[in-house]
C-alpha cells in the first residue's frame, strides 16, 4: 500500500495598491508648450499645449495652466504676424479741384488726384488760389497747353495769397490743371499751389 501524501496549499491574500505611476511635478509637455509660446513657435506651442492639458487631466500633475498660457502666447504671436502681413490701405485720393484754398496735400503722379494732408505734418504743397484757364476754348486743349497757360497765372495769383504779395523765400508755385475727364464735366479752373523747391512743408504757410 502506498500512503497518499497530500500537501495543503495555504491561501495568501494579495493587496493591490493603486495610485499615480508618474512622480509629482510639473508636466514636461506643459513647460515645453510655454517655452514654444514665448518663442512664437505657434504649431509646437499648440501641439505640446493640447497634449499637456490631456496628460495633466489624466495624471493629476500640475502644468495645465502653463500649457494654456503657452497657447495664449501662440495666439498673440499669430495675431502679430497677421497684422504684419496684411497690406495697409492707402489713403484715398482726392481730386485737387474739390479742395479749398489753404488746404495741404501730397501730390501724386496724376496731377488731378492728390492726397489731402493735415498741414501740421510734412506735405508737398498748399493750395494758394484758383485761376480760370478756359481761354474761350470748348474743346479740351491738352495738358501741355493748359500748363503753359496756367503757370504764369498761378505765379501772380499765388503771390497775391501772401500779405504784401511777397511769398517767403524758398517756395515755388505749381499749377494743377483740369484733366480731360474733368474738363468734360465743366471744370475750367487750374488749382495754384506752392511748395518747397527742395523738401516738404511742415506747417500751414500764409494767412
Amino acid at each position: 500500500m502506498f500512503d497518499d501524501t497530500r500537501s495543503t496549499l495555504s491561501n495568501h491574500s494579495q493587496t493591490t495598491v493603486r495610485g499615480p505611476v508618474e512622480s509629482a511635478g510639473t508636466d514636461g509637455f506643459a513647460i515645453t508648450a510655454f517655452v514654444m509660446g514665448l518663442l512664437g513657435l505657434v504649431p509646437f506651442a499648440f501641439g505640446f499645449g493640447i497634449r499637456a492639458v490631456v496628460r495633466t487631466s489624466r495624471t493629476g500633475r500640475s502644468g495645465s495652466g502653463l500649457a494654456i498660457a503657452g497657447m495664449v502666447l501662440a495666439v498673440l504671436w499669430l495675431g502679430v504676424g497677421l497684422v504684419a502681413i496684411t497690406p495697409q490701405r492707402a489713403a484715398a485720393p482726392d481730386y485737387v479741384g474739390g479742395m479749398a484754398v489753404g488746404d495741404c496735400l501730397d501730390a501724386g503722379a496724376d496731377g488731378g488726384n492728390v492726397i489731402r494732408m493735415a498741414c501740421d505734418v510734412p506735405h508737398d504743397e498748399q493750395i494758394a488760389a484758383r485761376v480760370d484757364v478756359a481761354n474761350g476754348e470748348e474743346a479740351y486743349p491738352g495738358l501741355t497747353t493748359l500748363r503753359e497757360l496756367a503757370q504764369p497765372l498761378c505765379r501772380i495769383a499765388g503771390a497775391a495769397y501772401f500779405t504784401g504779395g511777397t511769398p517767403p523765400p524758398g517756395l515755388e508755385f505749381r499749377a494743377h490743371v483740369p484733366t480731360e475727364s474733368s474738363w468734360r464735366t465743366g471744370d475750367r479752373a487750374a488749382t495754384c499751389t506752392f511748395g518747397k523747391a527742395s523738401g516738404k512743408l511742415t506747417e500751414h504757410v500764409g494767412p
